[in-house]
């Protein structure tokens, strides 16, 4: 597969934003990494570190807030304990596994880098910037540790994988889709502003975008439903809504898949899974 990289800068308000857009084949797959009052939301994918390092070092940062374990999220968080040691914070639950190197398919390996471990501190409600305190939201449901932070003064949302797309058709196999509706829930508790979303940027109207990813999820969760309840399979259900697969369930060997979409539909119970 052909593979390489494109790399932008913006400033939005007091945020600084960088944007690596990342080739395999035909595919790509955008982060976005965000540094505000002396915090740095996530640390991007090690994969991308002869991109993203020199942004960081062009920042003063003295707090990494991570919204979960995942390497693309975490992926150069030794580095930056090594070069500029910051605390660094993530959910209690994950801090185990970022003690160790990461441990993931090969294809992860390959596209986002391998993970090397890291001490991390625990977030319990709240994280600090410089001059500002950041409520961490519990949003279960993509990974059990995933968290959301939001400044109650600007609405201002660092909302992690939890938004990604209005209208997903696959998911990994470990998500729980009704997690995630009640997870939106949960935020849509607040007065969302400005959204910032680790792969799909910088969304202006963070609210409307959620509820449109609710109201989506809500439909497809019923039409999945009823389908299931007349008596079709899981298999014939995934056959008849998502004829044809996606290029990345093919490139991770069906860690994602729209299968596992729809047995999350009919099959999970909101949780913290």
């Amino acid at each position: 597969m052909e593979e390489g990289m494109m790399m932008t800068t913006q400033q939005i308000g007091n945020v600084d934003s960088l944007h690596v857009k990342c080739y395999a084949g035909d595919m790509y797959l955008n982060y976005f990494l965000y540094f505000v009052d002396g915090m740095l939301v996530d640390t991007g994918p090690k994969s991308c570190a002869n991109e993203i390092r020199p942004f960081l070092e062009t920042k003063k940062i003295n707090t990494v807030a991570l919204t979960h374990f995942h390497e693309d999220h975490t992926g150069n968080a030794r580095w930056l304990q090594d070069q500029m040691n910051p605390g660094i914070y993530i959910h209690p639950m994950a801090m185990e596994i970022c003690a160790r190197d990461g441990q993931y398919p090969e294809y992860r390996h390959e596209f986002w880098g391998s993970r090397e471990g890291f001490e991390a501190k625990p977030i319990r409600t709240s994280v600090q910037s410089d001059n500002m305190e950041w409520e961490a939201i519990h949003t279960p449901g993509h990974s059990r540790d995933h968290l959301v932070f939001f400044h109650v003064k600007t609405g201002m949302l660092f909302s992690g994988d939890l938004f990604v797309t209005p209208k997903p058709k696959i998911s990994m196999w470990q998500e729980s889709i009704p997690t995630v509706m009640d997870s939106i829930r949960t935020v849509l508790t607040y007065d969302i502003g400005e959204m910032f979303c680790a792969h799909a940027g910088y969304v202006a109207d963070g609210r409307k975008m959620l509820e449109k990813k609710l109201e989506y999820l809500v439909r497809t969760h019923e039409e999945i439903q009823h389908l299931y309840q007349k008596g079709l399979s899981l298999e014939e259900i995934d056959a008849q809504l998502y004829p044809e697969s996606s290029p990345l369930t093919y490139i991770s060997k069906k860690e994602w898949d729209s299968k596992h979409f729809v047995r999350s539909m009919v099959m999970d119970e909101p949780s913290l899974r």
